[in-house]
């Protein structure tokens, strides 16, 4: 193995070890050999984390505690800013890679060294590591670029392609290190700190680069944040918010369309009606008139 890797897969941890193994044994089934891998533990409660990370035995691996709780953002930052080789990807400590990505994002930042990150597609998988079906991702592969060979995503034609439906899974991207801004997640989100962070380097003229491979298994489970965000209003009201703002930055730089689809807010709306149906259907009124008022509003902001 060469003394100089370069890509670190920084793997951002609070809880739920059994999944950190399976994601800490996918960066070990990667053919590419090459690599480094931090768990950067944001002040669990979970007492065996770092007894979970030693026991593989592995030079490779290594695991840092946060001295206080930064949150999903500060973590993120965190995890960037002490990974030291020249491309990150921010492993979510309930995923797990196939063992083709490393080598893959890796050539594809060969191929576009003008690329802030590149991404994979990414397959659905539940808590047994079993593909599943998931309708409101199945919309967003219909939404993609990616047809069949590696695609730019820039200017207002990738912004208003992300705001149609945000098929770019944040997990699956690998961050060339040089061209990330400082600190490059807000701490105000809770849920939509990867789409602010996707916009914001698109209007800033940056660029992401898609692979149409699935090299990703994203974990859908009731425990995870975006499960428990989606269950509320918490998860739209910040889609609504930022969508908003979104809107007055591509307005500004004569980005109309792009102005145009993030004012209407469809695949919001297309979103909470769909979760309204599911509420009905299991008799969850409570959750339902919720998200009723939260259509009522991205209908009207």
């Amino acid at each position: 193995m060469s003394s100089d890797p370069r890509i670190t897969f920084a793997i951002p941890f609070y809880s739920g070890v059994p999944y950190l193994r399976r994601a800490i044994e996918s960066v070990r089934e990667q053919s590419l050999q090459d690599w480094v891998c931090i768990v950067v533990d944001d002040a669990g409660a979970e007492t065996d984390t770092e007894a979970a990370v030693a026991s593989y035995g592995d030079t490779r691996i290594r695991y840092v505690r946060n001295q206080n709780n930064l949150g999903l953002a500060g973590n993120w930052n965190e995890a960037l800013r002490i990974s030291d080789t020249p491309l990150v990807t921010l492993l979510h400590s309930d995923d797990e890679l196939m063992p083709g990505y490393g080598e893959a994002v890796i050539a594809a930042h060969v191929a576009h060294p003008n690329a802030v990150a590149v991404f994979t597609r990414a397959s659905i998988i539940d808590t047994d590591s079993k593909p599943v079906f998931s309708f409101p991702d199945r919309i967003k592969r219909i939404t993609e670029s990616l047809k069949g060979s590696a695609a730019t995503v820039s200017g207002e034609q990738g912004l208003n392609g992300l705001l149609r439906g945000q098929y770019i899974f944040c997990p699956t991207l690998c961050y060339r290190a040089s061209r990330l801004e400082p600190d490059p997640f807000q701490a105000r989100w809770r849920m939509v700190a990867d789409l602010e962070f996707l916009a914001s380097t698109l209007l800033r003229g940056g660029e992401f680069v898609g692979i149409p491979e699935e090299l990703y298994a994203y974990r859908r489970h009731e425990e995870s944040q975006t499960a428990l965000l989606t269950a509320t209003t918490e998860r739209f009201d910040e889609e609504i918010e930022i969508y908003g703002e979104l809107a007055t930055h591509a307005e500004a730089l004569g980005w109309s369309r792009a102005a145009r689809t993030a004012k209407t807010k469809r695949i919001i709306r297309l979103h909470l009606m769909y979760r309204i149906i599911g509420d009905l259907l299991h008799r969850r009124l409570k959750p339902a008139r919720s998200k009723r008022a939260a259509l009522k509003r991205a209908s009207h902001a």
